[in-house]
């Protein structure tokens, strides 16, 4: 597990990217972002870094302070909670295209990052100081709406998360995250494990494995080692 820290010691951190290149790739990864007629954007976007993170890399923990902000042009990064008995609930996802809405706050408060986040696949990203990200918030008009935009959807996104913690029971929980999850990768077959499920939404991997028979039982699963067949 590597931390940022680590990675920017190995000199993965402070590569800039030409200029043509970050901007195509941003005109189909955050196109709300592509304006060339906009010189303050501009000179904050020249100014960035290139970061490659690994696959599993530890990007942040709390108590970390947040010294930079990500737009991430390849690959997610998930943000979860982890209590003293180590189960973990995923707060969400930040994907290319996306901001991690704990990443702003930490940068426009200077206060710590209050979860974990982790890659779960390659991630590319292009990443400004907080002097940066501020300078953009101040002088680019498109910059600042398209922080406040997606902030608004993240926290419509956690609310949504407290609503079905607190009143759907976990079966149900569980078995709507199954079928979302059939419908993001267009399958009814799913490779993940009953300890995924079980960090995914909070709980241990007993209670999981207990539920999963019991949806077995009433044959709308069917289970191998490390997959399940969605059957309804």
């Amino acid at each position: 597990m590597l931390a940022l820290d680590e990675l920017t010691r190995e000199n993965l951190l402070g590569n800039k990217a030409p200029a043509g290149i970050l901007q195509e790739i941003f005109q189909t990864t955050y196109p709300q972002l592509t304006d060339i007629e906009d010189p303050a954007w501009q000179d904050v976007l020249d100014s960035g870094d290139m970061i490659h993170l690994p696959a599993e890399a530890l990007v942040m923990e709390p108590p970390t302070p947040c010294s930079h902000f990500m737009l991430i042009l390849k690959g997610s990064v998930r943000v979860y909670q982890q209590t003293p008995e180590d189960r973990e609930i995923t707060l969400y996802r930040s994907y290319r295209g996306d901001l991690c809405v704990l990443s702003v706050n930490g940068l426009m408060h200077k206060r710590d990052f209050g979860a974990f986040a982790k890659t779960e696949s390659e991630v590319v990203a292009l990443t400004l100081s907080r002097d940066q990200f501020m300078r953009a918030m101040m002088l680019s008009a498109r910059f600042c709406e398209f922080v406040l935009t997606n902030m608004t959807d993240r926290i419509h996104d956690v609310l949504q998360l407290i609503e079905t913690t607190v009143f759907e029971s976990l079966d149900t929980r569980l078995m709507c995250h199954l079928n979302r999850l059939s419908r993001t990768t267009g399958s009814d077959t799913l490779h993940l494990t009953h300890q995924e499920l079980a960090r995914e939404l909070g709980t241990s991997r007993e209670v999981i494995s207990r539920i999963l028979k019991a949806f077995e039982r009433q044959e709308c699963i069917i289970q191998e080692r490390g997959v399940i067949h969605l059957s309804i």
